[in-house]
């Protein structure tokens, strides 16, 4: 049975991949926590906590080195400033796993897989199809720069990709869409201000959201995420060293993001109208989350067999509403 450690497994993405990899049965799941609060919550989960951080990272490097079992680390924790902190702990565990073999005399030991978890927002916001092929986004040959949000990633990217990295580590990239589903903390900001117009006595006429009025946005559940990334650690081994680019976007539907925010109004009880104006100067959420990127999955879903089962934000927009109400008032 693969073992696999999972940085930010108490995170959005991170949480539903653990839970992924518990229910298939095929696996058995470690997730590093900072707190023995958080600890307690993976272990309710049938996820064995690794207690640390990036800050004190001895329990993880201590899992590594113990347990060669260990076969693939995933990052999702999307850590600005510590990321490269923690594939460089990474890289040097592998390292010496690599030389434990050539010590004892295992003439071929697997390497360890790592998996990072990056975002299609590197992309940056237009209307122009992207596509996780071109292997120059996020530098200055392409036309549109990643969102502010995650311009930072592009440097980790490269160095999860560098050729000294994949001397010690079997790598690949997930860029994950937008996610909705769930508590959808993301989405907290927009939705808000829809609900806080549907309770105000009497509704005003008109709600401002602060998006961009024509975002195109591209979107995939976080259940759908999860089963994407799992698929690429349980492929890992096969796609190594066989030339195939190891990043792969992982999005189900581009949608309206004004036809979304309409819709999330309705099913908080709003009857007025819903006015998208744009994200205010500095918000970088808002930013994101109004951005337009037009992509598409057929590489996950022919190489990696991904097959998203949701019909979409908007689709469901009643119960996924709700579902992140109850996450907010449960704060």
């Amino acid at each position: 049975m693969p073992h696999i450690l999972i940085l930010g497994a108490t995170g959005t993405i991170g949480n539903a991949l653990a839970q992924s990899l518990v229910r298939s049965g095929n696996h058995t799941v470690y997730g590093l926590a900072r707190s023995s609060a958080k600890a307690k919550s993976l272990a309710l989960q049938e996820i064995i906590p690794v207690l640390g951080s990036v800050q004190e990272p001895q329990g993880f490097l201590t899992l590594l080195d113990e347990h060669p079992e260990v076969s693939v680390v995933v990052d999702a924790a999307a850590v600005y400033g510590d990321s490269a902190t923690l594939l460089n702990l990474i890289i040097d565990s592998a390292k010496k796993r690599l030389a434990k073999y050539q010590q004892v005399g295992v003439p071929a030991g697997p390497k360890l897989g790592y998996v990072y978890v990056s975002g299609m927002w590197l992309h940056g916001s237009s209307h122009n199809v992207v596509s996780d092929q071109d292997p120059f986004v996020g530098t200055s040959a392409t036309k549109t720069a990643p969102v502010n949000m995650v311009s930072w990633r592009p440097e980790i990217e490269r160095l999860v990709l560098a050729p000294e990295t994949q001397a010690s580590l079997d790598t690949a990239i997930v860029r994950a869409a937008c996610t909705y589903g769930g508590s959808s903390a993301i989405w907290t900001g927009p939705l808000s201000a829809a609900l806080k117009a549907a309770r105000t006595e009497p509704q005003p006429e008109k709600v401002q959201i602060q998006l961009d009025a024509h975002g195109t946005a591209a979107l995939a559940h976080i259940d759908d995420v999860a089963s994407g990334i799992q698929l690429l650690i349980e492929k890992l081994p096969q796609l190594a060293g066989t030339g195939i680019y190891p990043i792969f976007d992982l999005m189900s539907q581009i949608e309206s993001i004004k036809a979304v925010m309409e819709g999330a109004a309705r099913a908080f009880g709003y009857k007025g109208a819903v006015e998208l104006v744009g994200a205010t100067e500095g918000d970088v959420v808002g930013d994101a989350l109004g951005a337009s990127v037009i992509g598409d999955s057929g590489r996950a879903k022919t190489l990696l067999g991904w097959v998203p089962t949701k019909k979409g934000f908007l689709h469901g927009i009643d119960v996924y509403a709700q579902a992140w109400l109850a996450g907010f008032e449960k704060k």
